[in-house]
């Protein structure tokens, strides 16, 4: 059976995307702050508060990595505190990486990473009150390319645009009112891309935008 580890696998995007692999087939280890509403035989859920990560290590081999652990403080930034930089550092940037480093010897040499990022890291969007998110995933991108050349993973960078998620709840305004994807229809497509990057013979990074 063939494994996948996902972080931020509590609610949103990360519960669509383990549920996705459950039903093709995969035994999925889920990392999250909270255990998902649902059970699986073929999930294995680590409890892990990625503002105080705890380091964990798991037995045999897995086919993939999802990083999709993700909070938003929709504030401009001259309103931002070091609290808030923080916070959303430690979840974004530092607990997926912190994550993927942990599991760096279970991959198997076929094995993607996929990282959940944003349309808001494109150099093209200034969204205005999310200065802080697009920066912890700009940064995310730019790490996870550097690691991905000194091990030799292949990593699969998805900028991805507005979800029907619990993170839009703290935004106001008319933006609030925008089309967004269901998490499932993302689930989908970063299932699919991952599966075919796998695929691949030698190590690769490769960028998809989805809006």
């Amino acid at each position: 059976m063939k494994r996948v580890l996902i972080t931020g696998i509590s609610g949103g995007i990360g519960k669509s995307v383990a549920l996705k692999f459950l039903e093709n087939g995969y035994s999925v280890v889920g990392v999250g702050k909270n255990r998902p509403d649902f059970e699986n035989k073929n999930l294995v859920f680590i409890e892990n508060d990625f503002e105080n990560f705890v380091p964990f290590e798991i037995d045999g081999m897995l086919d993939a990595v999802v990083l999709n652990s993700g909070i938003t403080i929709y504030k401009k930034l001259s309103q931002c505190g070091l609290a808030d930089f923080e916070k959303i550092f430690k979840v974004n940037l530092f607990g997926n990486i912190l994550s993927l480093k942990c599991v760096l010897k279970n991959l198997r040499e076929s094995a993607v990473v996929s990282f959940v990022s944003s349309i808001a890291a494109l150099k093209e969007n200034t969204f205005e009150n999310w200065g802080l998110y697009s920066s912890s995933k700009v940064a995310a991108e730019k790490m996870l390319e550097i690691f991905a050349k000194e091990e030799g993973f292949k990593l699969l960078i998805l900028n991805i645009g507005r979800v029907n998620t619990k993170l839009w709840e703290k935004v106001s305004g008319s933006e609030k009112k925008l089309p967004k994807f269901s998490p499932d229809y993302v689930a989908d497509f970063i299932f699919n891309e991952t599966v075919k990057l796998s695929k691949a013979k030698s190590p690769v990074v490769e960028r998809i935008t989805v809006e």
